[in-house]
Formats: C-alpha cells, structure tokens, sequence
C-alpha cells in the first residue's frame, strides 16, 4: 500500500542508458478503480549526485557567483545551469568528486593549478518533479577565496571539450545576482539552492549594485 493505492503488480520496465521507469497496476483504497501510475529514476539511484552554487570570495566579501552553460538536448536550447552531476557528493561540509570539466574551467578562469574551496555548505536536498520522478538531488553553496590571486579578468574563449559534449562556464558579479535569477535561470537546483542561500545568513551577499 503506498498513500490511497495498493500496489497489485510491476507490468512494465522501460531502460535506456541513464534512466529507468517502471510501470505499476494499481488500485484504488477510495474508488477500487485499477489502473496504471508509473515514474522515472535514475539507474544508479534516487539520488546520484548533487547540485549548487559556487561563490568568489575576494577579503571576507562574496564578490562574483559561477553558472555553467550548456546546450541541452532534451529542450534544444542553450541554458544557465547549477554546478554539479552524478557521482558530486557534499559530504561533513565536503565537496567529493567533483566533476573534472568543472574543476578544469574553474581552474582556468582563475588562473590556478588546483581548486580548493574555503567553505561547502550542505542546503538539504530538492526533488526535480513529485508526481514524474522519484529522484532528488544534494543542494549545495560552496565558496572559493580569490583573495590571494591577481585581478580576476574572466576569459570567454574557453570551452572545455573532453567529453562529446562541451561545457561553458560564466563568472558573474555577485550583483547580477538577482538579474539572473528573475530573467535568466529557471534551471530548478539553481533556483531552489539561491532560495536556501537567500533565507539564511550563512552567506553574506551584497546584491546592491
């Protein structure tokens, strides 16, 4: 019994390369109507990986935030989205395996050999569609502190290409914050990590341009 149905059989199993969805007969404890309810998870778990935030630190002062860029398959468009994926995993105020195309751009923007961040906050968890999936995700808000690098001067010809499909990332000051959650996000971790970060007082942004 799950919720106002019994779960009478599994008639069904579709599978591609990163997706399960089984289907259920089912019927229901207020009608006794039988039908079919079904929803889609990830092969490698309910929750795979996790998604976030990562914020530039210049003296104590959040100065600018990453977004990554990519082009999407399933929308055919190109999109601002949460740093993160499978296998990411934020763990005792830990960032693990971090995604090696986004620690390599990272790097690259700031001019340094090695990414280590100054603070990992974990934001709980978020889940993508109730009624379609039953996968969640690990939000998190992670700081890098710049303080000690030269001027931070982002380069807009770098695409890191190591996997068939490229990736881009944006660094952007920390005022455009907003702007680019009311005109330019709508990726949902971006957007449910942004409103942990702004009802708490972890992090101390300055959104006033």
């Amino acid at each position: 019994e799950i919720g106002e149905v019994d779960v009478l059989k599994l008639t069904q199993i579709s599978h591609g390369n990163y997706l399960i969805s089984p289907v259920f007969e089912v019927r229901s404890n207020l009608t006794n109507q039988v039908f079919n309810l079904e929803y889609t998870s990830w092969k490698m778990g309910r929750n795979p990986g996790a998604r976030g935030i990562i914020f530039l630190e210049t003296d104590g002062q959040i100065t600018h935030f990453l977004v990554s860029k990519t082009h999407k398959f399933s929308t055919n468009e190109q999109v601002y989205d949460s740093i993160g994926g499978p296998y990411f995993r934020v763990f005792q105020n830990k960032v693990e395996n971090i995604p090696k195309k986004i620690e390599k751009e990272i790097c690259f923007h700031l001019g340094i050999d090695q990414l280590e961040l100054k603070q990992v906050i974990d934001l709980g968890i978020c889940h993508p569609d109730y009624s379609m999936s039953n996968n969640m995700s690990d939000l998190f808000a992670a700081v890098i502190d710049i303080s000690h690098l030269p001027k931070l001067s982002p380069k807009e010809d770098f695409r890191t290409t190591n996997k068939p499909v490229g990736f881009e990332l944006e660094v952007v000051h920390i005022t455009e914050f907003l702007d680019y959650l009311n005109t330019k996000i709508n990726d949902n971790y971006f957007l449910s990590a942004a409103a942990r970060i702004l009802s708490r007082d972890t992090l101390n942004l300055d959104l006033i341009k």
